[in-house]
């Protein structure tokens, strides 16, 4: 995969025809993949190179300041997935308001035929372009007609029996519906991000905790306890991973707090990447630190008996990957 910043630099890096995929791609689900895969194929077909197309920042952000919803992934994490699904080029487009009032037919025309050269255009069934959003499927397979090129339009993938999407993923994680959120995504949930001091209350308890910085556009999940798999560029292990507010000392900043099960090793300042697997509970208010420290046990009492069971014992875990530039 070659990211390429800017659809007016495409020309410097290709030259002929492309495939092109188009979408936000926030989360790369199972939805996503099957557009890529199209894509993919359809280069293959007829001996071109396959491409996606991004924007920078999502498109929401720009229209709508302050209700663009959460990602799913960060920018790096979105291309870095991207590019693990066999995509040629990952071409990224500052996304501005001046960009967004193109009509439907300049995009297509100047941006998709212009500038990059498509010859083949693959998208989602509810994809939405150019001013407004008032581009349609329907409305690029007639500008495909007008500028010659193809156009599949990909139907909704289900996943027991809902279309997998990134608005219904982020709904159910902060349902905490976290299996049913990683079958659509097709891949275990995940936040990346360095280890930050605490306030040390964790290691005084007996159960000595990292804080993890998080990127602040990134949804978390419910609040709760889950069992997590913890990786870094030099480590991996099992962990118990707290989101929330610690209720029970009257703190009302979200915190992700990782404990390391069975394991001492000083990563503060480390990057991790933390797979969320199974949530063990719900958060919830303790009268005392000595009620709260006895839940922590029976946490990691229910962690460990979960490990010894399918599918946990067999899972083929991933290593650490770093996040590519985007």
């Amino acid at each position: 995969m070659q990211i390429i910043k800017g659809i007016m630099n495409f020309k410097h890096y290709h030259r002929g025809g492309i495939c092109l995929a188009l979408g936000n791609f926030d989360g790369v689900h199972v939805g996503h993949r099957k557009i890529l895969r199209e894509t993919i194929s359809m280069a293959g077909k007829m001996g071109k190179k396959s491409a996606a197309l991004l924007f920078q920042p999502h498109p929401a952000s720009v229209l709508f300041p302050g209700k663009a919803p959460e990602l799913i992934l960060a920018a790096g994490d979105r291309v870095r997935l991207l590019g693990e699904t066999g995509i040629d080029y990952v071409i990224i487009h500052p996304f501005t308001r001046e960009f967004a009032a193109l009509s439907p037919e300049t995009f297509a025309g100047k941006v998709l035929v212009g500038a990059l050269q498509a010859c083949g255009v693959v998208v989602g069934y509810n994809y939405s372009f150019g001013k407004y959003g008032r581009g349609t499927p329907k409305d690029l397979i007639r500008f495909g007609k007008l500028f010659h090129f193809a156009v599949k339009v990909i139907e909704p993938v289900t996943v027991d029996g809902e279309a997998a999407g990134s608005t219904a993923i982020r709904i159910l994680l902060q349902q905490g519906e976290l299996t049913r959120a990683n079958k659509m995504l097709g891949y275990h949930y995940f936040l990346r991000g360095k280890v930050v001091h605490g306030d040390g209350r964790g290691r005084r308890l007996g159960f000595p905790t990292a804080n993890l910085a998080v990127a602040p556009e990134v949804v978390l999940p419910a609040y709760g306890v889950y069992l997590t798999w913890v990786t870094g560029r030099d480590f991996s292990g099992w962990g118990i991973t707290n989101v929330g507010r610690r209720p029970t000392f009257g703190k009302k900043d979200t915190t992700v707090e990782i404990h390391l099960i069975d394991t001492e090793k000083n990563i503060y300042g480390k990057e991790l990447i933390v797979y969320f697997l199974h949530r063990l509970r719900g958060e919830k208010a303790f009268t005392d630190a000595v009620a709260l420290v006895a839940q922590i046990a029976e946490d990691v009492k229910m962690a460990k008996m979960l490990l010894t069971q399918p599918p946990y014992n067999s899972l083929l875990l991933p290593a650490y990957t770093p996040a590519c530039p985007a």
